[in-house]
């Protein structure tokens, strides 16, 4: 049974992944494990504002990621390496300019962000903004290894960054730069990472002659066709799972906020676990649907995978609550127990919903972008309306993510599932 579980190519490359997203898992929450130790609370919830805010400013990445990683399984499950070749080459030069451009944009509207956020300094944040100069470039290289399932080269860099970035926080905080040494520290080993990619993607270099640059068909129309929608998906799910933090930082007090982004810290565990299945399974699904392959059963496999792991994750949150944040952010936060079974509650939700909307778009399917929409919308309103407590906040957020989930599963039954049947005739499967 370990034999067969090991050939199968898409349990495989879940089992590596997923491996190496615990390590990476296990150094990140070392990483805040020390970050809540060294930092006071308010510094601790000023850092995981920034870092929320770091994810919706890459929103713009997050669109890119899917893109490339799409079209590059596609032309790898069709061996049209030249034209992957082709993908590589341009979009470096053109993701150099753009990521000059966010730049720029960002460092202007830095004092109202600051200002929003009632930051104490503007220096974390100009740092955070200067990583945006190689941020899209970095989502290249990312994107094209995991289109091409080189998830052991993937997982090697992440377990990397991951230690350089523990490193270089502990010796930056402890030269007194705070928040704006653990920010740099993000940046810093994001860079070298950003180097580190260029090792499994040799071989894209060095296989780029002029004549097959020339020869490859452009697919940049229909990419840009498919990012619109992506754009909105990655958008509105981005949203769901860090708006609560920043709208959290604006309405409470600087005490409560860091509180609850430790709240969210520890809640962001199950979808650590599971995202790496998420990874593992979109260019499995896009190369199948490319070919003409049901992808019915990777979905199915995926999210069986996905829910043993946030069911277990769960059974941990709610058994061991007091014993889970001792460990991971300090007894400094012990009364957070009793809201970290339901606030993980409301992350396994939002994982399935990921793995859902993940899986749509591996087969170019864009229709369910309204019931994000509807989700955001009713998350901003109702935790505008009531936040007297956190309570309210997390009974909003399961709220919110039980009622999406439930309109994506009617979207896949009734949708993309009789789609997939009717259209895939091939029994093959991955």
């Amino acid at each position: 049974m370990i034999k067969k579980f090991l050939n199968n190519k898409l349990y495989a490359n879940s089992l590596i992944f997923f491996i190496a997203s615990l390590l990476g898992a296990f150094g990140n929450y070392a990483f805040h494990f020390l970050m809540a130790r060294l930092l006071s609370p308010s510094s601790y919830g000023e850092l995981q504002s920034l870092i929320s805010l770091s994810v919706i400013f890459g929103i713009p990445v997050g669109v890119l990621s899917v893109v490339i990683a799409k079209y590059t399984a596609e032309f790898k499950a069709k061996n049209e390496n030249h034209q992957i070749s082709w993908l590589f080459k341009i979009f470096t030069k053109k993701l150099f300019f753009l990521g000059l451009i966010f730049f720029l944009l960002l460092l202007l509207a830095a004092p109202f962000i600051s200002n929003f956020l009632a930051l104490k300094s503007l220096s974390s944040l100009i740092i955070l903004i200067v990583s945006f100069i190689f941020v899209f470039l970095a989502a290249l290289n990312n994107s094209v290894l995991q289109g091409l399932e080189k998830f052991k080269a993937l997982s090697a860099i992440s377990i990397i960054t991951v230690i350089l970035k523990i490193f270089l926080a502990f010796i930056l905080i402890k030269l007194s730069l705070a928040v704006s040494g653990a920010v740099l520290a993000f940046v810093l080993a994001g860079l070298i990472a950003y180097g580190l990619t260029f090792i499994p993607l040799r071989f894209l270099i060095k296989s780029m002659p002029l004549s097959s640059l020339e020869s490859a068909q452009s697919p940049i129309k229909q990419m840009l066709n498919f990012s619109v929608p992506v754009l909105l998906i990655i958008l509105f799910t981005t949203l769901l799972y860090n708006l609560d933090i920043l709208l959290v930082k604006h309405f409470f007090d600087s005490a409560v906020a860091g509180q609850y982004a430790a709240l969210a810290l520890l809640g962001h565990i199950i979808f650590f676990l599971i995202g790496p299945l998420i990874a593992v399974m979109f260019p499995a699904a896009a190369a199948a649907h490319a070919s003409s392959i049901s992808t019915n059963l990777i979905f199915k496999k995926s999210f069986l995978m996905s829910f043993f792991v946030g069911i277990i994750t769960l059974a941990f949150y709610f058994t061991f609550p007091a014993l889970i944040i001792k460990i991971i952010v300090g007894a400094n936060y012990l009364e957070l127990a009793p809201y970290l079974g339901w606030f993980g509650t409301a992350m396994f939700l939002f994982s399935l919903i990921s793995l859902l909307s993940q899986y749509f778009l591996s087969i170019s399917k864009t229709r369910f972008t309204y019931i994000l929409f509807i989700a955001v919308f009713c998350q901003t309103a109702l935790i505008s309306i009531w936040h007297a407590s956190l309570w309210q906040i997390v009974w909003i957020m399961n709220g919110v993510m039980a009622v999406c989930l439930a309109g994506l599963a009617v979207y896949y039954t009734k949708t993309l599932n009789r789609y997939d049947f009717c259209h895939h005739s091939n029994p093959k499967s991955h």
